[in-house]
């Protein structure tokens, strides 16, 4: 095997000294030019995993147990001593800075001149995966299944809300930092808690990211028919009970100047990047770095800047019917029989019948024949 060093430590421990002072030093990493191309987005990844060469121990004699720093005595793969076989040492560190082809480190705990072999991005999927799988975790979420939603809501974590937002809506954007500012301050404001039953009611009246920030924190979907959407194209929603008290939060039109001004830099790169099509790395990677910062930088705007707020009274529709379902005698497929028409004595879903119906999409909600 052969590995190439890609670059090298640059900090002011010459010599080997207590792990833990390195660790709370900064550290320079300055990699070869030739590698700079891998750096493309790292500034999206908070934290790395550095893996270096521990390059004044060559020539030891390397022992395969011995005392850690606890006392304990332990074999050589159940420590994390720097006497290894192969002399190769992993630490996570956190990004702080990158200048060019150097990025300035925190944690990193590698002697002055010590070889680079590699970075990736850190990888704690394998901590999440243990904690979800948990039998008692698995037997909480399995009787009450928006449990950690709801302890997230009651101490207003709306930066955690967001990230799990995302997994639904695919990015971060201050439309979907809106949309769960508004549901947590409705959700906390009026005392609620949402079982997917029809009791609490989300409306929305528009469809973009705003919308999806709604539905997680809320928990009213279509699927359990607590979201009723208006086409009416404004980034607002009421929260209401069944009783149909509830509140309606809307954003004041000086809301995107308001994000703007806080984040000014964003407008720029986005001129650049997304109006005129500049998609140098450099460029786009510092766009998405803005973009991230804007998103959640957007949480921490006062609430009163973004929205208005209104205690309303509303007209809410029964309980969603149970419908009964024929099968269409083209197609042959289950349909609601409240979705048919009778066509020379056969029972026709839309599709087939050839008749338009109503369909929801980017642009709303319009008539479609398929």
């Amino acid at each position: 095997m052969q590995f190439n060093q890609i670059g090298k430590v640059v900090n002011n421990f010459d010599q080997s000294t207590d792990p833990l002072q390195i660790k709370n030093k900064t550290s320079k990493i300055v990699i070869d030019p030739s590698y700079l191309e891998g750096f493309l987005n790292i500034n999206e990844c908070e934290y790395l995993d550095v893996v270096f060469y521990f390059h004044q121990l060559e020539g030891e004699n390397t022992s395969l147990s011995g005392k850690t720093r606890s006392g304990a005595e332990r074999g050589v793969f159940a420590s994390r001593s720097p006497h290894r076989p192969n002399l190769i040492g992993v630490t996570t560190v956190k990004l702080l800075e990158i200048n060019g082809n150097e990025l300035i480190v925190e944690g990193l705990d590698a002697l002055n001149d010590s070889p680079i072999l590699d970075i990736k991005c850190c990888d704690t999927s394998i901590f999440s995966d243990c904690m979800d799988n948990h039998p008692m975790h698995l037997s909480i979420l399995k009787s009450e299944p928006r449990i950690e939603i709801q302890n997230l809501i009651d101490n207003d974590q709306t930066e955690l809300l967001m990230i799990k937002a995302a997994q639904i809506h695919g990015h971060y954007c201050p439309g979907l930092a809106m949309g769960v500012m508004a549901a947590v301050y409705a959700m906390r404001q009026m005392k609620v808690v949402s079982d997917g039953m029809e009791d609490l009611l989300a409306i929305t009246e528009t469809n973009n990211c705003f919308s999806d920030g709604i539905q997680f924190v809320t928990g009213c979907s279509f699927g359990n028919n607590a979201l009723i959407y208006k086409d009416l194209g404004k980034t607002a929603f009421t929260l209401s009970r069944r009783d149909g008290k509830g509140i309606r939060i809307c954003s004041k039109h000086t809301s995107g100047e308001v994000i703007m001004n806080v984040f000014p830099e964003f407008k720029e790169y986005y001129r650049k990047v997304v109006a005129e099509q500049n998609h140098d790395p450099q460029m786009v990677a510092t766009y998405r770095k803005l973009a991230l910062e804007r998103a959640f930088g957007t949480l921490n705007i006062p609430f009163d800047d973004l929205f208005t707020i209104q205690d309303v009274k509303i007209k809410i529709p029964a309980y969603a019917s149970i419908r009964e379902s024929v099968v269409c005698s083209i197609c042959h497929e289950s349909v609601m029989k409240t979705r048919t028409l009778e066509k020379h004595g056969q029972v026709l879903c839309y599709n087939c019948s050839g008749e338009y119906y109503m369909m929801l999409d980017g642009n709303g909600i319009h008539p479609n024949n398929g």
